[in-house]
């Protein structure tokens, strides 16, 4: 019963923001067309069909995300992901920024408390580095995953680079 219910309201909420025009394609065009973007859809109207330069209020903020992996047992980053780095701050830079979600993760080298602990170190790590650019730190939140959510399944005591990462999730007005 709570399943059904639960399927209907997740439904019914879609269905609402997609009739109030928080759909994907809406998103991308405001987000990434020309200034004053064209609808191709519904041209049986009489004219152009004109897309708000920005999504409604009351849409879900847009975010922007990016992997950042790590060394071996450190928080030091690997050379392609400092540049990724590099670029991502800049990026985010340009923004309002409304929270930042930085998730910690480990490879399965190691127990799983010392993967819990690095894990969390990285997420700090890429922590001091946001408020490093600017970013107000009341608006970051972090977590360790530890080897709980490896992005590249592997077995116990594999070194796995693509394991060895944070995630940063940054939404912006």
């Amino acid at each position: 019963m709570y399943v059904r219910h639960a399927r209907f309201m997740v439904g019914a909420i879609t269905l609402v923001l997609a009739l109030a025009g928080c759909s994907a394609y809406s998103g991308v065009v405001n987000q990434l067309g020309p200034d004053t973007p064209v609808s191709d859809l519904r041209r049986d109207q009489g004219g152009e069909l004109q897309l708000a330069s920005s999504a409604p209020p009351f849409c879900p903020a847009p975010a922007l995300k990016v992997l950042l992996f790590f060394h071996h047992d450190t928080t030091i980053l690997t050379d392609a992901s400092r540049q990724d780095a590099k670029r991502f701050y800049r990026e985010v830079s340009d923004h309002q920024v409304n929270g930042v979600l930085i998730t910690g993760h480990a490879d399965t080298t190691g127990s799983d408390a010392y993967n819990m602990a690095l894990s969390q170190r990285r997420a700090d790590k890429v922590k001091a580095d946001m408020i490093g650019i600017g970013i107000n730190p009341t608006f970051i939140e972090t977590r360790a995953r530890g080897e709980r959510e490896l992005l590249v399944p592997t077995r116990d005591n594999v070194r796995e680079p693509k394991n060895r990462r944070a995630e940063i999730e940054i939404k912006v007005r």
